[in-house]
């Protein structure tokens, strides 16, 4: 693909493309790269600026199986992994932001992604300098976030080397919002997969929430409760400005995580056993989906929620394990046509019981 021209960055950004040239300020490169019978490199020289602001990289690569990609920073006297593997198995493209503080960018230096194989797998790589906000955050949940001085803001948990913390339940008055399944889980078209969860109340309302990846613009998956598919599932559209897309002659493409929410209609979700089944779009190489969360709400009719003596009612998540598809598919729908029987994702959480959520 012949280079293009980009469009003059930001003076405190940098951004390197494999298909484009552009400008980058002075405190960035050269880049160079360089390929060898089993790894191949991607190395940028980086002066720090003056001040204490931290540096947000974004990577834009295309995964391989069973490879890795390490991302190391070597400073004066010393060498600093900062990710020891990008690669989650979440998608053939896909994106991560990672942050590099001053103690360990500690003077010059060079930023280095090592990866497996004979074919460069770095895509994009965008680079801003970006302080912290200091927010109140309950619970167990990481403190504040980070703002480039172009106004984007970066999530604190999404910006750990080590990957993200596990995702907790919550309880917030007469709303319980309990993870379903930390993930992530891989669906394959026309191979869904059910989720069970278990209720000794009925709420009022309930919504779902996601990440998903692999998911082309413009595509959505089908969520089904009970053998009934819900008509409106949402999926985060990022600005064209996003690092994640990818422009090729065959159109473009977008890696990273996205948000997919869906309000279930009242009176879906009922006492006993619930089957949500999610299913991903048939054309393509499937998804992967975690951090499902199903967050529902007791008493709509607006009187306080007083927690009772026991437990309150609440939602068991499905366990990392797979069991054989259920012998019986869910109730037919009058319209669409049923979809294939689901794979069966089984268990329950292990949540504190001050979320009121069952134990394992």
């Amino acid at each position: 693909m012949p280079a293009q021209s980009l469009p003059p960055e930001d003076a405190s950004g940098a951004v390197w493309d494999a298909a484009a040239t552009g400008l980058c300020p002075e405190w960035f490169g050269p880049v160079q790269t360089a390929s060898g019978a089993n790894m191949t490199v991607w190395r940028a020289a980086i002066r720090p600026p003056a001040g204490q602001s931290r540096l947000a990289v974004t990577l834009l690569f295309e995964e391989s199986q069973g490879g890795f990609a390490r991302l190391i920073w070597l400073g004066p006297g010393r060498a600093v992994t900062i990710c020891g593997n990008l690669y989650e198995g979440a998608a053939p493209l896909h994106l991560r932001t990672l942050l590099l503080d001053r103690e360990t960018l500690a003077g010059p230096g060079q930023l280095v992604l090592e990866a497996t194989g004979t074919r460069p797998v770095l895509a994009r790589a965008e680079l801003f300098w970006v302080e912290p906000l200091v927010l109140a955050a309950p619970g167990d949940r990481a403190p504040g976030l980070y703002l480039a001085p172009s106004g984007r803001i970066f999530p604190a948990d999404e910006l750990r080397g080590e990957g993200r913390r596990a995702p907790s339940d919550e309880r917030k008055g007469r709303i319980v919002d309990a993870v379903l399944d930390a993930g992530p889980v891989k669906i394959q078209p026309r191979t869904p997969v059910r989720f069970v969860a278990p209720f000794t109340g009925s709420p009022s309302h309930a919504r779902i929430e996601a990440q998903v990846a692999g998911l082309a613009p413009g595509e959505e998956p089908s969520l089904w409760v009970n053998g009934r598919p819900i008509a409106a599932v949402s999926v985060e559209l990022p600005g064209l400005e996003d690092a994640g897309y990818r422009w090729t002659g065959e159109g473009f493409s977008y890696g990273g995580w996205r948000t997919v929410t869906a309000m279930v209609p009242s009176g879906w979700i009922t006492a006993g056993e619930n089957q949500i089944d999610w299913h991903c779009p048939d054309a393509g190489a499937g998804i992967t989906v975690r951090n499902i969360r199903l967050q529902v709400a007791y008493d709509a009719a607006g009187s306080v929620w007083r927690p009772a003596s026991t437990a309150p009612p609440g939602v068991a998540a499905s366990s990392a394990g797979f069991s054989p598809a259920p012998s019986a598919p869910p109730v037919a729908p009058t319209a669409p046509a049923a979809p294939a029987a689901p794979r069966l994702r089984l268990g329950l959480s292990s949540s504190s019981a001050t979320v009121g959520l069952r134990p394992e």
